[in-house]
């Protein structure tokens, strides 16, 4: 998911708040987050479980010149359940709404922004 506007990856990095979501058995939940040294780009721990799976990940926030991608970090092995993308859509829309010159520019997450 791509935002457009301007805004420092290290100013999300601290405004950033966790996210934990629980409906029925399902969880979605942000662990911890990491800031990369040339601060251009967040890792952020990440947990979804649904349908009794358990499935630990990384989320990544890359800082580009005309906003940040939001996606899954590469090189991980990851069901993309609905949970997945759910906690993705989550990131996204608490970044949409802390910073004001953020829009969706592009999305295949659209249907979990609601």
């Amino acid at each position: 998911m791509v935002l457009k506007g301007k805004t420092k990856i290290e100013s999300i990095f601290e405004k950033f708040e966790p996210i934990f979501l629980k409906h029925d058995t399902n969880i979605l939940k942000t662990l911890d987050m990491y800031l990369d040294r040339n601060k251009t780009a967040i890792l952020i721990d990440s947990l979804v479980i649904e349908s009794n799976s358990k499935q630990s990940f990384f989320a990544v926030i890359n800082g580009r010149e005309d906003g940040v991608v939001i996606r899954l970090y590469p090189k991980q092995e990851v069901e993309k359940t609905d949970g997945v993308k759910k906690l993705l859509a989550e990131i996204a829309k608490q970044l949409i709404h802390q910073f004001s010159d953020f829009a969706t520019a592009e999305t295949n997450l659209g249907e979990y922004l609601n």
